[in-house]
């Protein structure tokens, strides 16, 4: 659910681009290395659970790089978006039918928003929104920069320790009961929808 725009910018604006893309490769290899040693050492729980577990364990109050050039605001300075929405149309025609809003959570879910009635979905629903009979098809897609969280020192410094297994049922359960009393509001205050230079 990732669009990279580098290819589609001029050689000036990708070299401008270059150094946050450069953090954002630099992460993902640290991340798995990472997770290449917990599965060496055989602690990791299963792709799932030990992510939902080692997401309750981290801060609430996560920082993330800044996302624009500073003297471009509006920009994004690395050229990665994800999809951060999509409407889409079921019916057979634009004149009638129905119009449904999806809208991305954290940790890969999506909030269905069908009128007054909201429900949990998956990524793998969101990638089914392709039209066909009377489903549903993508109609607008809205993106917004991918965020780069900022390294912490000490994150840096000391090494993961994976979740027990009781830290990783206690988040189950907390994320069980969130689910089954979610109710309707503002779903991601900081999601921006921005342009990019192709000039």
């Amino acid at each position: 659910m990732k669009l990279d725009m580098y290819e589609f910018c001029t050689t000036e604006l990708q070299q401008k681009l270059s150094p946050m893309r450069t953090k954002f490769k630099e992460q993902e290899e640290k991340k798995m290395a990472q997770k290449a040693k917990l599965i060496a050492e055989g602690k990791l729980l299963g792709p799932k659970l030990a992510g939902a577990a080692a997401i309750a364990k981290k801060d609430e109050n996560v920082e993330y790089e800044p996302f624009q050039f500073e003297d471009d605001v509006g920009s994004n300075n690395s050229g990665y978006y994800e999809l951060a929405a999509v409407l889409t149309h079921k019916g057979r025609s634009s004149s009638s039918g129905h119009y449904v809003g999806w809208v991305a959570l954290k940790n890969g879910e999506w909030a269905k928003l069908d009128d007054d009635k909201v429900t949990l979905v998956t990524e793998d629903q969101i990638l089914k929104l392709s039209g066909g009979g009377d489903w549903h098809v993508a109609y607008i897609l809205l993106y917004a920069p991918q965020r780069l969280e900022k390294m912490r020192e000490e994150e840096e410094e000391e090494e993961e320790t994976p979740p027990t297994a009781e830290e990783t049922l206690m988040f189950q359960w907390r994320l069980l009961t969130q689910q089954t009393l979610l109710l309707l509001r503002p779903i991601n205050n900081d999601i921006i929808v921005t342009s990019f230079h192709l000039s």
